[in-house]
């Protein structure tokens, strides 16, 4: 499991905030989710994911999106459940002078076979001699690899998010 942070500030009141934060369009800012249907035999409430990853470039999944309480109302829980990556992310509140402070906590299950395809894709390009390991080697290039994509993930959410907020979108 990959874990990210990333933080940003809302023009908004609490109780606002935390309502957005509810709302299934807010999640359709994410990088990658489509608001077009996930295609035919997909279920309705399904969305089109399109990851940009390093080493295995573009991937296409049908996700599936919940949004949840998380038992008070400064954190607000969210999962897109994909078979190539799965996303359970929570955004903790906190009301400041200039709005709310929004700090947002990502973490990244990898399907294993995009792990395997990643790991199989980067050992065609390496030069290690293949032995037992270089496959923990290529498996932790693997791991950082995506962090450091997911992490840009997380910024652009915010941002994004941020966005809709100062544009009066999420009331």
């Amino acid at each position: 499991m990959i874990t990210v942070t990333a933080e940003t500030t809302l023009s908004s009141s609490l109780d606002d905030t935390w309502t957005a934060l509810g709302r299934r369009e807010t999640y359709l800012s994410f990088p990658g989710i489509s608001a077009t249907p996930a295609g035919a035999g997909a279920p309705r409430a399904a969305l089109r994911h399109e990851l940009e990853l390093p080493i295995v470039d573009r991937q296409e999944q049908t996700a599936t999106l919940s949004v949840r309480r998380a038992g008070r109302t400064r954190e607000r829980r969210f999962a897109m459940r994909g078979t190539a990556v799965a996303i359970e992310g929570c955004w903790r509140l906190e009301p400041g002078a200039d709005g709310v402070r929004a700090h947002l906590t990502l973490s990244f299950e990898i399907g294993d076979a995009l792990k395997t395809h990643a790991v199989n894709t980067l050992r065609s390009r390496s030069p290690l001699p293949i032995r037992t390991d270089a496959d923990a080697i290529l498996s932790r290039a693997v791991d950082e690899f995506f962090e450091t994509r997911f992490a840009e993930h997380a910024r652009d959410f915010c941002e994004r998010v941020r966005t809709r907020f100062d544009a009066g979108l999420a009331s």
